[in-house]
């Protein structure tokens, strides 16, 4: 048998205790055998390590093989710029590794978060007297006592227990205490005993005795954190895509580095010239400034996220918001204001009552359908019922107490009842009994107040007021009530139950009426939703409402769904039952019970959804760290954020479709500084290429690929990352898992269209000055060493003017750039001035010339750059534009 199933008499016999608790000899005993009570933490993360680790990404490697190559190419040739390639590709592998390695520092605190709800001294018998110990001290077998306000440090059965209500939300999600009883519960699971308390959860009310059946990790506490430290995270789709542009990269360097360097040793260069020539190649294949532009890229995308009230915790998971297909979130708070609001009353005498004013205010007016003289009088009696009948307090501005209690105390203050009573006794609402009262001396009697849900105040209740006074609550009256009780839940109201008793007893009672409460959807939710529906993108809502409720609800926020689920339900479905289930069809989930929303999860990503899902609580956070996307409620607990990618800090359904927004725009901006930056690959290399087969000049030094690889390329990057939405981000299906960044489209616009003109450009520049200023085809050694750098200041000129085009033109991946505000990317305005600076330094500063072998060309040479950067914007406009009406043409 469990625990929980056994007598007090089995109980002390199967656990060795006793009345007077274990001995002190016992308790040291078992505490050898059964270890501290503790939830096990993981091994402390290495942070020497894990910075490490960051140099052991595909894409640093990738770098980091760059940078030998170029050390081996500087060592047999010598001041050609090599050595200074490979120090400025460590520093950049460096910078990045570090600035990542700051962003995603976070010790593991989910444990840290479960401890701070664990007690350190509790109240134990132990030697026949009551002693107090270290919680991390128990041992099976202890008998614990439990009082109002402690915190309870392992599972434990009830000996003894008075009045006992403790807080489970921890644990279940459940707001509302939770009596207990003595009595053997008739459950499968110790969790839904009643005669049973657990770690972590606290006394609200009353006292009693329990002996601890389980400590540590074999708590119900610890098993959620296990189930949690489990789970594990697979990578990101970013992560992902990052390895993949990492091996297409790595293979094209070294297919192209293979290929010339068997050209350059058919061409009788000689091996060792070869060699060189082809690592050298392999070096200036890999875009050095790519990484740290995705990294900076992410950031500032996770600052402006922030700035809309979505915290982003790991900084590839803002490219993953971009892929999100279903959404699964809570109702209150979210899609709610959390705010509820007493709407109607629905007086026994028949009136229905009608109020008006929102939140918690005092300030608003009450309107009666078939008022009698005894109607205000009715309704007073029920408003005092259901204010004394409360612990929410409502002083000044000041709120305290349970959004539900909180709407009928400001119901009461718009009437200006005033709290003249005295409390005697008070039975709390529990989710068992569904129901509360108080009894208190109100205007010289006593008399028991009472509300809760109807279906169980109905069965309680025999009599109910009429405008005439009492009568026999009867078979039509109830079947009148249930109607209206019907009709309410058909509007998404709560429903609350009001009655009296002159005696101190929860039977025989007299109804008031029908209390109608509503939690007010957010009034962005409709726009927020639609924008969803047209973006791709299913919302699953996940309610502890009942199923009538929860279907008002949805049809009023404009969800759209095709039917309710139960928790029951859900409860009874095999995991392969509920995958189908929800491949086809959309369903509200009421009744549910959040340890149920791992089961959710798991269905959506076994048929290929990628899913965020919100919770607040310790028992969300298995289902928040299974999810793609884990969303917190920056109101909910410790646990739950520490488990999640994103902490939402307004609660706001509208800032997670912002930040699914923000994550799409982030990666067609990656698209597109990626496209950006390949370009500049191709003049960087063909140069280069062309001076080893012809009998040209050195067009390109090193240093100076260098300069638009970490130097001019690098603002315009970060500025096409930090561009704004394009009109149709919401329009289109959700980025799919297997879409890759570096597609044919990329390399077709970045290697094979812009990257040719570019090349083009630079190589034509180069020609055009030389051949300007007399030079003969077949001159290598120019002699004098100014005109050299002049021809070599022209060709970086040329690909960098032509990247001062893209960059406009890189704007939108799919409209044309008129169509676009010339100063909405501010960024890219100050790129733009930063560039133009950098080539009037390049022309005129002598320090800079020397580092970067430029020199000052004459205002009357400027012009061979002009062609080549309309040419880009002409050309690739006119491509966007036709490759638009084509994608429109298939619709």
């Amino acid at each position: 048998m469990k625990p929980f199933e056994l007598t007090k008499e089995l109980l002390f016999q199967g656990f060795r205790t006793s009345d007077g608790g274990l001995s002190s000899a016992d308790a040291i005993k078992r505490q050898e055998e059964f270890g501290l009570n503790l939830i096990e933490q993981k091994k402390k993360k290495n942070y020497v390590k894990e910075f490490f680790k960051q140099f052991i990404e595909f894409f640093p490697i990738l770098l980091e093989v760059a940078g030998i190559l170029a050390f081996i190419a500087d060592y047999y040739q010598p001041n050609e710029g090599n050595d200074i390639l490979g120090y400025a590709i460590f520093g950049a592998t460096l910078i990045n590794a570090t600035f990542t390695f700051w962003q995603n520092f976070k010790a593991d605190k989910a444990m840290d978060a479960l401890l701070k709800l664990m007690p350190t001294i509790i109240k134990v018998k132990r030697d026949g007297k009551i002693q107090q110990i270290d919680a991390s001290n128990l041992v099976p077998g202890d008998i614990i006592i439990l009082e109002e306000g402690d915190k309870i440090a392992a599972d434990a059965v009830l000996i003894e227990a008075n009045e006992l209500y403790i807080n489970t939300s921890s644990l279940d999600g459940e707001s509302k205490p939770s009596r207990r009883e003595l009595t053997t519960s008739k459950v499968q699971r110790s969790i839904e005993a009643k005669n049973m308390v657990y770690a972590g959860t606290s006394v609200v009310n009353g006292s009693g005795e329990a002996v601890v059946v389980a400590i540590g990790m074999a708590t119900e506490f610890g098993k959620i954190a296990t189930l949690t430290g489990n789970i594990q995270k697979g990578l990101t789709p970013l992560e992902k895509e990052i390895q993949k542009m990492t091996k297409i990269l790595t293979i094209l360097a070294l297919v192209a580095g293979v290929a010339f360097f068997f050209l350059g040793y058919f061409s009788g260069k000689g091996p060792l010239i070869a060699a060189i020539f082809a690592l050298s190649l392999i070096v200036a294949n890999v875009p050095e400034g790519l990484l740290p532009t995705i990294t900076l890229s992410l950031s500032l995308a996770s600052q402006r996220m922030a700035k809309k009230n979505a915290l982003i915790k790991n900084l590839a998971s803002v490219q993953t918001l971009g892929s999100v297909s279903t959404i699964c979130t809570d109702k209150t708070g979210t899609l709610t204001k959390n705010e509820m609001t007493l709407k109607e009353i629905f007086l026994t005498s028949g009136e229905r009552v009608e109020i008006s004013g929102g939140g918690y205010s005092a300030v608003g007016e009450f309107t009666f359908t078939n008022q009698t003289n005894t109607s205000q009088t009715h309704l007073e009696n029920l408003l005092k019922t259901v204010w004394f009948n409360s612990r929410a307090t409502i002083e000044d501005d000041k709120v305290v107490g349970d959004p539900t209690e909180l709407a009928l105390v400001a119901a009461a203050k718009k009437c200006n009842i005033k709290p003249d009573f005295e409390k005697i006794k008070e039975n709390p609402f529990s989710s068992d009994r569904k129901m509360m009262s108080t009894f208190v001396k109100l205007e010289g009697k006593e008399v028991l107040l009472v509300k809760g849900a109807p279906e169980v105040i109905f069965t309680k209740v025999t009599h109910y007021q009429d405008s005439d006074g009492i009568k026999e609550f009867d078979d039509v009256t109830k079947e009148k009530m249930q109607n209206e009780l019907l009709s309410f839940e058909n509007r998404a109201f709560r429903v609350l139950a009001i009655a009296i008793n002159d005696k101190d007893e929860e039977d025989n009672l007299t109804l008031l009426g029908l209390t109608a409460i509503m939690d007010i959807a957010r009034p962005e939710v409709k726009e927020a939703l639609e924008k969803c529906y047209s973006a791709g993108i299913r919302t699953i809502m996940i309610t502890g409402d009942n199923a009538h409720t929860a279907a008002a609800i949805g049809r009023e926020i404009g969800l759209r769904f095709d039917g309710v689920l139960t928790g029951d339900e859900v409860a009874k479905m095999s995991d392969e039952e509920l995958q189908e289930v929800v491949k086809d069809k959309t369903y509200i989930f009421a009744r549910m019970a959040s340890n149920q929303k791992l089961k959710i999860a798991s269905a959506l990503q076994n048929n290929g959804e990628v899913i965020a899902m919100t919770g607040d609580g310790v028992n969300d956070a298995p289902s928040l760290k299974k999810a793609d996307i884990g969303i917190a409620m920056g109101s909910g607990t410790d646990v739950a954020k520490e488990a999640s990618d994103m902490v939402l800090l307004d609660d706001n359904f509208n800032s997670i479709v912002s930040a699914i927004e923000e994550g799409r725009t982030v990666y067609f901006n990656i698209k597109k500084f990626v496209t950006y930056i390949l370009s500049s690959n191709v003049p960087e290399i063909v140069p280069y290429v062309m001076s080893f087969f012809f009998k040209i000049p050195n067009p390109l030094s090193v240093i100076q690929i260098l300069s638009i690889d970490l130097g001019s390329d690098m603002l315009p990057g970060l500025a096409l990352g930090s561009e704004k939405p394009e009109k149709n981000i919401m329009k289109r299906p959700p980025v799919a898992r297997d879409e890759k960044i570096l597609d044919w489209e990329v390399f077709k616009r970045g290697y094979f269209f812009i990257g040719v003109i570019e090349a083009s450009a630079a190589m034509f520049a180069f020609i055009t000055f030389l051949l300007a200023h007399g030079w003969q085809y077949g001159t290598v050694d120019l002699q004098n060493p100014v005109f050299q750098a002049q021809a070599m200041t022209m060709t970086l000129l040329g690909a960098i003017t032509s990247q001062m085009a893209n960059m406009w033109t890189m704007r939108s991946w799919d409209f044309n750039i008129w169509t676009l505000s010339w100063n909405s990317n501010k960024g890219l305005l100050f790129a733009f001035g930063a560039v133009s600076v950098w080539i009037w330094t390049l022309l005129n500063v002598p320090a800079v010339q020397k580092v970067f072998n430029t020199a000052h060309i004459p205002a009357a040479d400027l012009w061979i750059l002009v062609p080549f950067p309309i040419l880009i914007l002409v050309f690739h406009e006119t491509y966007k534009y036709l490759r638009l009406k084509k994608m429109e043409a298939k619709r």
